[in-house]
């Protein structure tokens, strides 16, 4: 039979566990009269578990071991493997007993310290693309968010790493860090989820994975939020313009809305809102530079005649 027992040289054994803790000399001990090397064959000499008996504790591993032989009080040889329990290095952990070797973090997950028995999640806004990851994570960048698989999160702590005993957290142990959807952004590092992806206002747009949003130019305008894309940026119609980035409407430019005109005849917003506001006396407030009589003389060689309150040219018939 085998038997795996703490070595009395220091291996003291676990009191919960019945296994070696880490540092200690397990010993794998082998007998048999007639082929002593016949029971619980390995070739590092290792027994997976302790043969029937317990192995290192979760934690560690039985990388090397070495072959000893012994003689019996009544004259027959026993053989024995004695094996160091070396700690999991860090980016590695162990929770089973007796194993051979630590299994490393998988991507998504890290652990900085030697002997430990899991590893730990990235946290919320974090990644980790790699396996067998000893420092901590990195934080998502601008414009994306952390996002983690169910299927990768149970492949995680069911198989290999079973028995960590954390509920699944679709911000936690990401091995990639999600992009906002188009029409949002995220202005700073480490995103946590969806909802901190935040909505472009009117007269701005953004494409997938944004960390700001983009102005749509002079010359058009955009009155809706969450826009996806430059095409959403909406030309002024003739007539109507936009000075500035960012508009979110159109005003009336020219004497007359709806119909293109020459850039002379261009002003700035408010200046074709009110027959009043044309004046030769000089009134304060918003007042072409042009004298009224000036400015009739130009809008007439565009064929006008007769002038509305809106847009001026009513007509199209101008006077001998």
């Amino acid at each position: 039979m085998a038997l795996c027992v703490a070595s009395s040289l220091p291996a003291p054994a676990s009191a919960q566990t019945d296994c070696v803790i880490q540092g200690a000399v397990a010993i794998f001990m082998v007998y048999q009269a007639e082929n002593p090397d016949a029971v619980f064959f390995s070739e590092d000499g290792c027994l997976a578990g302790g043969g029937r008996g317990n192995g290192c504790c979760p934690g560690s591993k039985c990388a090397v071991c070495e072959p000893n032989t012994v003689q019996s009080a009544g004259g027959k040889e026993m053989r024995w493997n004695s094996c160091v329990c070396e700690p999991c290095e860090p980016g590695s952990a162990q929770f089973r007993v007796g194993m051979r070797v630590c299994e490393p973090c998988p991507a998504g997950w890290y652990q900085q310290v030697r002997g430990q028995t899991q590893c730990d999640a990235c946290p919320p806004g974090t990644f980790n693309g790699d396996v067998g990851r000893s420092t901590p994570c990195d934080p998502c960048p601008p414009g994306t968010y952390s996002s983690s698989d169910v299927r990768a999160y149970r492949e995680a702590t069911t198989k290999t790493y079973r028995g960590v005993g954390v509920s699944f957290d679709p911000s936690a142990g990401a091995s990639r860090c999600a992009a906002c959807p188009a029409g949002t952004f995220q202005p700073e590092f480490g995103g946590r989820s969806p909802e901190e992806c935040q909505e472009c206002p009117p007269g701005f747009y953004s494409e997938s994975g944004a960390s700001e949003c983009v102005a749509c130019p002079a010359g058009t305008y955009q009155p809706y939020a969450g826009r996806a894309s430059e095409r959403d940026c909406l030309p002024c119609a003739a007539g109507m313009c936009s000075d500035a980035d960012a508009s979110v409407e159109c005003y009336q430019c020219c004497p007359v809305a709806n119909l293109a005109c020459d850039a002379y005849l261009k002003r700035a917003r408010g200046f074709y809102g009110q027959k009043a506001w044309y004046s030769n006396d000089g009134e304060v407030g918003r007042v072409p530079t042009d004298r009224k009589d000036e400015f009739l003389e130009r809008l007439c060689a565009r064929g006008c005649r007769e002038y509305g309150v809106v847009n001026w040219c009513v007509t199209g018939v101008c006077a001998a």
